[in-house]
């Protein structure tokens, strides 16, 4: 699959697998966290006596970003999302996260299931996110495309 310019932006995959498979119609997106290209992770601040804070909040609204980037590479967009699967290290956060996705998707958007697990690839981060879109036809192409074709004549 070949990374589209926004998709550049983007850190590398920290692992052997692409950041989205096409099936079909279908795009399944691998787990995205709030990691930067250079290689930090957004929302975190190193406080004086060595504490570290974590905001689910700015990770949260990092990786809807990079899933919008990386859904527009593969020719999709957050509202072609069907299932998003969250991964949150810590229950505390749920609220703030939960707050944030609101203002990306509503009520009836996409099915989402997240899961509160014990750690993430990475110390600092505390949210990641995998996504399933549905890249077909948009509903009505087919009707216009065949009133198209009628009047191509």
């Amino acid at each position: 699959m070949s990374a589209g310019p926004a998709a550049s932006r983007l850190p590398p995959a920290l692992g052997a697998y692409p950041r989205t498979r096409r099936a079909g119609d279908w795009i399944y997106v691998s787990g995205l966290s709030a990691r930067l290209a250079d290689g930090s992770i957004d929302g975190v601040s190193r406080l004086p006596g060595r504490s570290v804070h974590r905001d689910a909040g700015v990770q949260t609204r990092r990786v809807l970003c990079h899933l919008a980037e990386v859904l527009q590479a593969a020719g999709a967009r957050l509202a072609d999302c069907v299932d998003i699967t969250v991964f949150l290290t810590d229950r505390a956060d749920f609220d703030v996260y939960n707050q944030v996705y609101a203002e990306h998707f509503a009520q009836d958007g996409p099915a989402r299931t997240t899961v509160v697990v014990r750690g993430l690839p990475h110390a600092d981060m505390v949210v990641e996110m995998k996504a399933v879109a549905w890249c077909g036809p948009r509903p009505g192409a087919q009707a216009g495309a065949a009133m198209e074709a009628g009047h191509a004549g």
